[in-house]
């Protein structure tokens, strides 16, 4: 356990931890309250002893009668990987057991990772207070990374009703720096094409080619072939033309396909 310790950076705890005969198999068996009264403060230092000290509280996995391997994971482990915001396939990783297993052990103790603190709109509105005097800025993703930290975990909808009483200046002050998308526009048909090859059935060799006009949002042609040369794509393209015109300008990304077309729009254009 000193060794631990001393990696940690907490080697002021040792003298703490040998009166309680504190070994590196219980550490995770241990609430914050206990931990708090070994004199670890900092829930950040509670979890790095918890991860290091992980590998020491779970036992080889329980030969069963039937053959199959029973690994043991205690409830108090668990409970405190999910209270400091670990997901399944985190947990899982720490374990080094599959994510069936940890869904298995949480049916079997009850345990959800959704689980929500009980708390007031009342003690919630005088927390987020707090903190919005504190951190004026932060938005609702943030403020619930703050209250995790503070031990307190609630939905986005209880948040973004919390600041509307409790800082509903300050709300619509970040509305204004939000995000403005730009508005897409065309002038005309044919002012402006859009082609492009989706690649997500290579693997049985089929191309998916299309192309469309950014005006009416007609699709001007849609072809699946077995190869992506730029003379195929051409091909189809042509075909496009022949039946609607030839475009403006054509729009693709910067594929060796879309050559053969983006030489024709420089001749004929």
């Amino acid at each position: 356990m000193e060794d631990i310790l001393h990696k940690l950076g907490l080697e002021s705890l040792c003298k703490r931890f040998d009166e309680e005969n504190i070994t590196p198999s219980i550490v995770c068996k241990l609430s914050k309250y206990d931990l708090q009264c070994l004199g670890l403060v900092s829930s950040s230092d509670m979890m790095k002893l918890r991860v290091v000290c992980i590998k020491f509280g779970n036992p080889a996995p329980m030969q069963m009668k039937d053959s199959r391997k029973k690994y043991e994971i205690s409830q108090t482990v668990l409970e405190n990987l999910l209270e400091r915001g670990f997901s399944i396939k985190d947990i899982s990783k720490l374990l080094a057991v599959s994510e069936r297993t940890i869904y298995r052990r949480m049916t079997h103790y009850g345990l959800t990772s959704c689980s929500f603190t009980d708390i007031d709109d009342d003690d919630l509105d005088k927390v987020l207070e707090e903190t919005t005097l504190q951190f004026p800025r932060c938005g609702e993703k943030m403020l619930r990374q703050l209250l995790v930290t503070k031990g307190i975990k609630v939905t986005r909808s209880r948040i973004r009703d919390a600041l509307g009483r409790v800082d509903s200046d300050g709300t619509e002050e970040r509305k204004k720096r939000r995000l403005h998308r730009r508005v897409y526009s065309v002038p005309a048909p044919n002012h402006l094409w859009h082609i492009d090859t989706n690649h997500k059935l290579i693997r049985w060799n089929f191309e998916i080619s299309g192309g469309i006009d950014g005006f009416s949002r007609y699709v001007v042609f849609l072809n699946c072939v077995d190869n992506n040369r730029a003379e195929t794509i051409f091909s189809y393209f042509q075909f496009g033309v022949q039946n609607n015109g030839i475009p403006m300008r054509v729009r693709s990304d910067q594929g060796l396909e879309n050559l053969k077309v983006a030489e024709y729009m420089l001749t004929a254009r």
